[in-house]
């Protein structure tokens, strides 16, 4: 039973898949003790701020084309290298022609982002080739070369942490910021570069006005929703470098790289979840999902307590002293994630019925919310106002969704007692986190009551 389990397709690709994403994210956290006593704390900002524009060019500039390819895989299966080949070169004109946009304005956009003409041009061509990865990426994906996907991957990552580090130390001492990007950069770029020549090869079409309309009606829709969400949980560094500055920037997303700890807890817990959930919905055997449910909320709730209880202490491990005025900008940035569970109990049931057009709406409604607030209040109290507008739009994400399964799609499934119960945990650990954050003593007697707590209501489970 077990070797026919392993050997099933999808389960081998999803390990694959599970042990890169923590591969790649550990790698990222285990170096940031590195990174922030190697740059300063103003261009340690300037990297994040590069980051969060990266991730948005990389959509606009390639009209987030790479969402076609999946669907594409099924539509066009008997030349589906031919669908991908031509979906790239229609990537590629319109990262040209916005690229010239850029190029011709260049001293416009180096302003207003804050970067410097040579990290406008950087910019340009990260994007770019970042589009060729993802989409080439997204390919193997639909066809199971999940271990390409994986060294592709774990290769970049590693590349780019060595390659960051001996620039900043070896090449670029006075300009460390300079260092990391192009660090990051370069194996983008050379994996990017060879990925293009092997889908053209390989494809052989270029033009093909079927494929290229088929790929625009899918993807053009999902750009404001890709957009909006990274606006939602980016665009408070962009204020924060406009309004306080890089180093304020800097202390701001380094608190954020701690919390990435509760977001690759949700996300590996949530990817294990959705097959279940969806399973459990075919069937309609309601009873079970909101019984595992509220084991699964549990079970988060404890992690969540255990991590941001603990933080000040990998935060003074991870750094030095002078990014610890992130502390008190931790607790909201974990609180903004725990919403996300609570949104995604909802969400994912919008998947189910395939309302996903809804999803668009409510991450556009989430992200005006986060950009109105951060421009009113980001200037008056600083990064803490940032990181506080972060939990009201997330949290306005998650009543939304609530509301459009409950009163539009009228599908009440987990209810409003469980959802009560879970904001009354989130909110009231985090209190009681925000009073005893410099009382270490106390805090440990805390994880201690609520382990035992958990022991005792899941004894069963455990056994």
């Amino acid at each position: 039973m077990i070797k026919k389990l392993m050997n099933n397709k999808v389960i081998k690709a999803g390990s694959w898949y599970t042990v890169t994403n923590f591969f790649t994210k550990g790698v990222t956290f285990l170096t940031l003790p590195i990174f922030t006593r190697l740059l300063s704390t103003s261009d340690y900002g300037l990297v994040n701020l590069y980051s969060s524009y990266l991730s948005i060019f990389t959509i606009v500039f390639s009209l987030d084309l790479v969402s076609s390819i999946q669907r594409g895989k099924f539509e066009f299966e008997d030349d589906f290298n031919g669908y991908v080949s031509s979906v790239l070169f229609l990537g590629t004109i319109s990262s040209l022609f916005f690229s010239i946009i850029v190029l011709i304005f260049h001293n416009y956009f180096s302003e207003i982002f804050g970067l410097s003409n040579i990290l406008i041009y950087i910019l340009i061509l990260n994007s770019y080739f970042s589009f060729v990865q993802n989409l080439v990426l997204s390919k193997f994906q639909v066809e199971y070369n999940y271990k390409k996907v994986s060294l592709i991957t774990i290769f970049s990552s590693l590349i780019g942490v060595f390659l960051s580090i001996f620039l900043i130390t070896r090449v670029f001492p006075e300009r460390g910021y300079l260092g990391q990007i192009i660090g990051k950069t370069f194996p983008v770029i050379l994996f990017g570069f060879i990925l293009m020549i092997y889908i053209f090869s390989k494809g052989k079409k270029l033009i093909d006005l079927k494929y290229w309309k088929y790929s625009l009606l899918i993807a053009l829709p999902l750009i404001l929703h890709g957009v909006s969400g990274i606006i939602n949980s980016q665009f408070d560094r962009i204020v924060i470098n406009k309004y306080i500055g890089s180093s304020e920037t800097g202390i701001y997303s380094f608190a954020y790289n701690v919390g990435m700890i509760i977001m690759v807890l949700w996300t590996s817990t949530n990817q294990a979840w959705v097959p279940w959930f969806f399973e459990k919905m075919e069937i309609k055997d309601y009873t079970s999902i909101k019984k595992r449910a509220k084991n699964f909320r549990d079970f988060f709730t404890i992690a969540y307590i255990f991590i941001l209880f603990i933080s000040p202490e990998i935060i003074k491990l991870m750094s030095d002293s002078s990014y610890w005025e992130g502390l008190y900008i931790v607790p909201f940035i974990f609180m903004s994630y725990y919403f996300n569970l609570m949104y995604s109990f909802e969400v994912n049931i919008e998947f189910y019925v395939k309302k996903t057009h809804l999803i668009s709406i409510g991450t556009i409604f989430a992200a005006l919310i986060n950009v109105i607030l951060n421009f009113i209040f980001v200037p008056l109290y600083g990064s803490v106002a940032a990181a506080i507008t972060t939990v009201i739009s997330n949290f306005a994400l998650f009543v939304f969704h609530y509301l459009i399964t409950n009163k539009i799609l009228k599908i009440n499934i987990f209810g409003f007692k469980f959802h009560l119960v879970s904001l009354i945990y989130v909110v009231l650990s985090t209190l009681v986190f925000i009073v005893f954050k410099g009382e270490l003593i106390i805090r440990i007697a805390i994880l201690f009551v609520s382990f035992w707590y958990l022991f005792k209501k899941y004894k069963n489970i455990f056994k």
